[in-house]
């Protein structure tokens, strides 16, 4: 784990009220919508999908904000499915998880643990950015998990 200070990024999101329980409602959905609205509008993203979640409490039946990102190198139009912003500069303690997303919740217990030993205070904002997604072989999925800290 390491104390990293991400800079501002213009991204394409798709923001929508969700739980834990219904998160896997929006994977491979939600983006695939959002890929389509960038190249009706002749847009890439330049960097991984980035994952914003918003008052995320970690209890499965708990509704929270996700925002579903695609960093981009220009603005767009913003229609029903995107909004193009800026997300604010990012200090926040980053763990690379290399397996499964099935293993996120001991891997969260892993990091909130270790951030009660190190006295960092959590915002309530999380991050997680698909460095490599592999749907056949979820063993070879990379994730970098992002907790903000004050």
């Amino acid at each position: 784990m390491e104390l990293k200070k991400i800079a501002k990024t213009l991204v394409a999101v798709h923001s929508f009220k969700t739980s834990l329980s219904k998160i896997n409602d929006a994977v491979g959905v939600k983006p695939m919508q959002i890929m389509e609205a960038l190249q009706k509008q002749n847009l890439e993203p330049n960097a991984p999908q980035i994952w914003n979640y918003i008052g995320c409490d970690g209890k499965m039946e708990s509704e929270f904000t996700l925002e579903i990102c695609f960093p981009v190198d220009k603005k767009g139009s913003d229609t029903k499915v995107i909004v193009f912003k800026e997300l604010p500069p990012f200090n926040c303690l980053s763990y690379i998880h290399n397996g499964s997303w099935s293993e996120f919740g001991k891997v969260y217990v892993k990091i909130f643990s270790e951030m009660g030993k190190t006295g960092a205070i959590p915002t309530g904002i999380n991050r997680e950015v698909y460095l490599n997604c592999d749907f056949e072989d979820p063993s070879k999925c990379i994730t970098e998990i992002q907790i903000e800290v004050k």
